[in-house]
């Protein structure tokens, strides 16, 4: 599947992105703990990874220019209110630069997925975002049991595959808290970043902007929410400004292929640079 939509079909999208900023999402609760799965549900071999080694060989990455550096856009804490509009900055960067269309990986939280939310998730994938797993709860992980651990990753991995069809996802985990347990339980690998903008802390669309154009680098990993105004605002000016200095913004998965950079499960990465 080509992962970012050709031109004929990305009118009708942006129309239905646009749209849907009309609907009331449901407001975020706190979420209900999960009951957790007997042992013998859980799936032992995920088809993501091979001999522990995360697989890329059915990432698209044809639309990707060689001669561009390379820089992941990751948001957390997704899906929310402001979604669409995050999306619609891609959607019309990328009409408007089909050579160096732009894509992302945003990381989901399961409790928030309910009828008014499922819309977000076909759009992303289908302008070739990367979906990936923030566990359900949004819990401290380091305070969970392994089977709590298990049943929080595999929850949002199952709302997950009903849009992508993937039965595995890479993981970030909830304030980027890892001890060994988490390591060890993680069956992909856990993802955190390189350069943080702190947006959730109310940053400006300026200081962001900043954050992130000032301490760019060929392979990094960079840390948003979905969610604030102001990380939309600042997307919206670093994408064709990241083009402008020999930059295309990719997904981690794009990033680790294209810089020949092995993933593995349960290892933590902060950076992809390119490797020989």
């Amino acid at each position: 599947m080509y992962y970012v939509l050709k031109k004929i079909a990305f009118i009708p999208l942006l129309a239905i992105l646009l749209s849907s900023c009309q609907q009331s999402l449901a407001p975020d609760v706190p979420p209900t703990p999960l009951p957790l799965l007997p042992p013998e549900a859980m799936e032992q071999s995920p088809s993501e990874i091979e001999n522990g080694v995360w697989n890329t060989n059915d990432v698209d990455v044809s639309y990707i220019q060689t001669d561009k550096k390379l820089i992941s856009f990751t948001f957390d804490d997704s899906p929310s209110r402001l979604s669409e509009n995050l999306l619609v900055a891609f959607a019309r960067f990328n009409e408007l630069n089909p050579d160096c269309k732009a894509t992302a990986t945003i990381f989901y939280n399961g409790y928030k997925f309910d009828a008014t939310t499922t819309h977000l998730l076909h759009g992303a994938y289908a302008l070739g975002f990367e979906l990936g797993n923030h566990s359900y709860s949004h819990y401290n992980l380091t305070t969970l049991s392994k089977a709590e651990l298990e049943e929080e990753i595999r929850a949002t991995d199952r709302l997950l595959e009903k849009v992508d069809n993937k039965p595995y996802h890479l993981f970030r985990a909830p304030f980027g808290n890892i001890n060994e347990l988490v390591k060890e339980t993680v069956s992909v690998p856990i993802l955190n970043w390189s350069i943080d903008t702190l947006d959730w802390q109310g940053k400006s669309a300026d200081e962001i902007y900043e954050s992130i154009y000032t301490n760019r680098f060929d392979g990094a990993i960079v840390l948003m929410h979905d969610g604030y105004q102001n990380t939309v605002d600042a997307v919206k000016r670093l994408l064709p400004d990241l083009k402008a200095d020999g930059y295309q913004v990719v997904s981690v998965s794009a990033l680790a292929k294209m810089h020949n950079c092995t993933m593995k499960q349960g290892s933590v990465y902060i950076r992809l640079r390119k490797q020989a």
